[in-house]
């Protein structure tokens, strides 16, 4: 091999891993959906076993709990997980009826490869409501097709709910 073969081997970047293809047809109808909520969407691949997808009224994909600038959700599609699951990471809502426009959107998304991803985790710090239970709780009661995982852990270094 000749030195400018050798060098153009060793310069040569890794091949870059295409995302599974139900994961990334899910990735798209999930993009599709929210974007015909009027959202800013920005979805992006990690690999073959990742997908994130972020969500807001604001163009700067602001998806911050609690926050007063705009509503979002951020999503992982974690297919790589055992068994694969889609993570709510964040959601706020500043509109009436937004909040679960845009879980209802997602998960019309996932059902369009069913089967594809199950599991459903979200951590939910959303306060009780009037019938005792919590605003996820109502959202995985009305999607029993879904294995749900609710947790109720407050972030690092946050003050506790009331």
């Amino acid at each position: 091999m000749a030195f400018w073969e050798v060098l153009r081997f060793w310069r040569r970047k890794p091949a870059v891993q295409q995302p599974d293809a139900a994961m990334l047809a899910i990735a798209e109808a999930i993009s599709r959906n929210l974007t015909a909520l009027g959202l800013f969407v920005d979805s992006r691949p990690y690999g073959r076993g990742f997908f994130e997808i972020k969500a807001s009224t604001s163009s700067k994909l602001i998806t911050t709990p609690d926050g007063t600038e705009a509503s979002g959700i951020a999503l992982l599609l974690a297919g790589a997980y055992e068994p694969p699951s889609l993570v709510f990471e964040q959601i706020n809502s500043l509109q009436r009826g937004l909040g679960r426009a845009m879980v209802e959107a997602v998960i019309a998304g996932v059902k369009e490869r069913s089967g594809a991803f199950r599991l459903l985790r979200v951590n939910d710090l959303s306060p009780r409501l009037q019938d005792g239970r919590r605003w996820w709780e109502h959202v995985a009661a009305a999607h029993p097709e879904f294995d749900w995982v609710i947790t109720h852990e407050e972030p690092f270094g946050s003050a506790p709910r009331t």
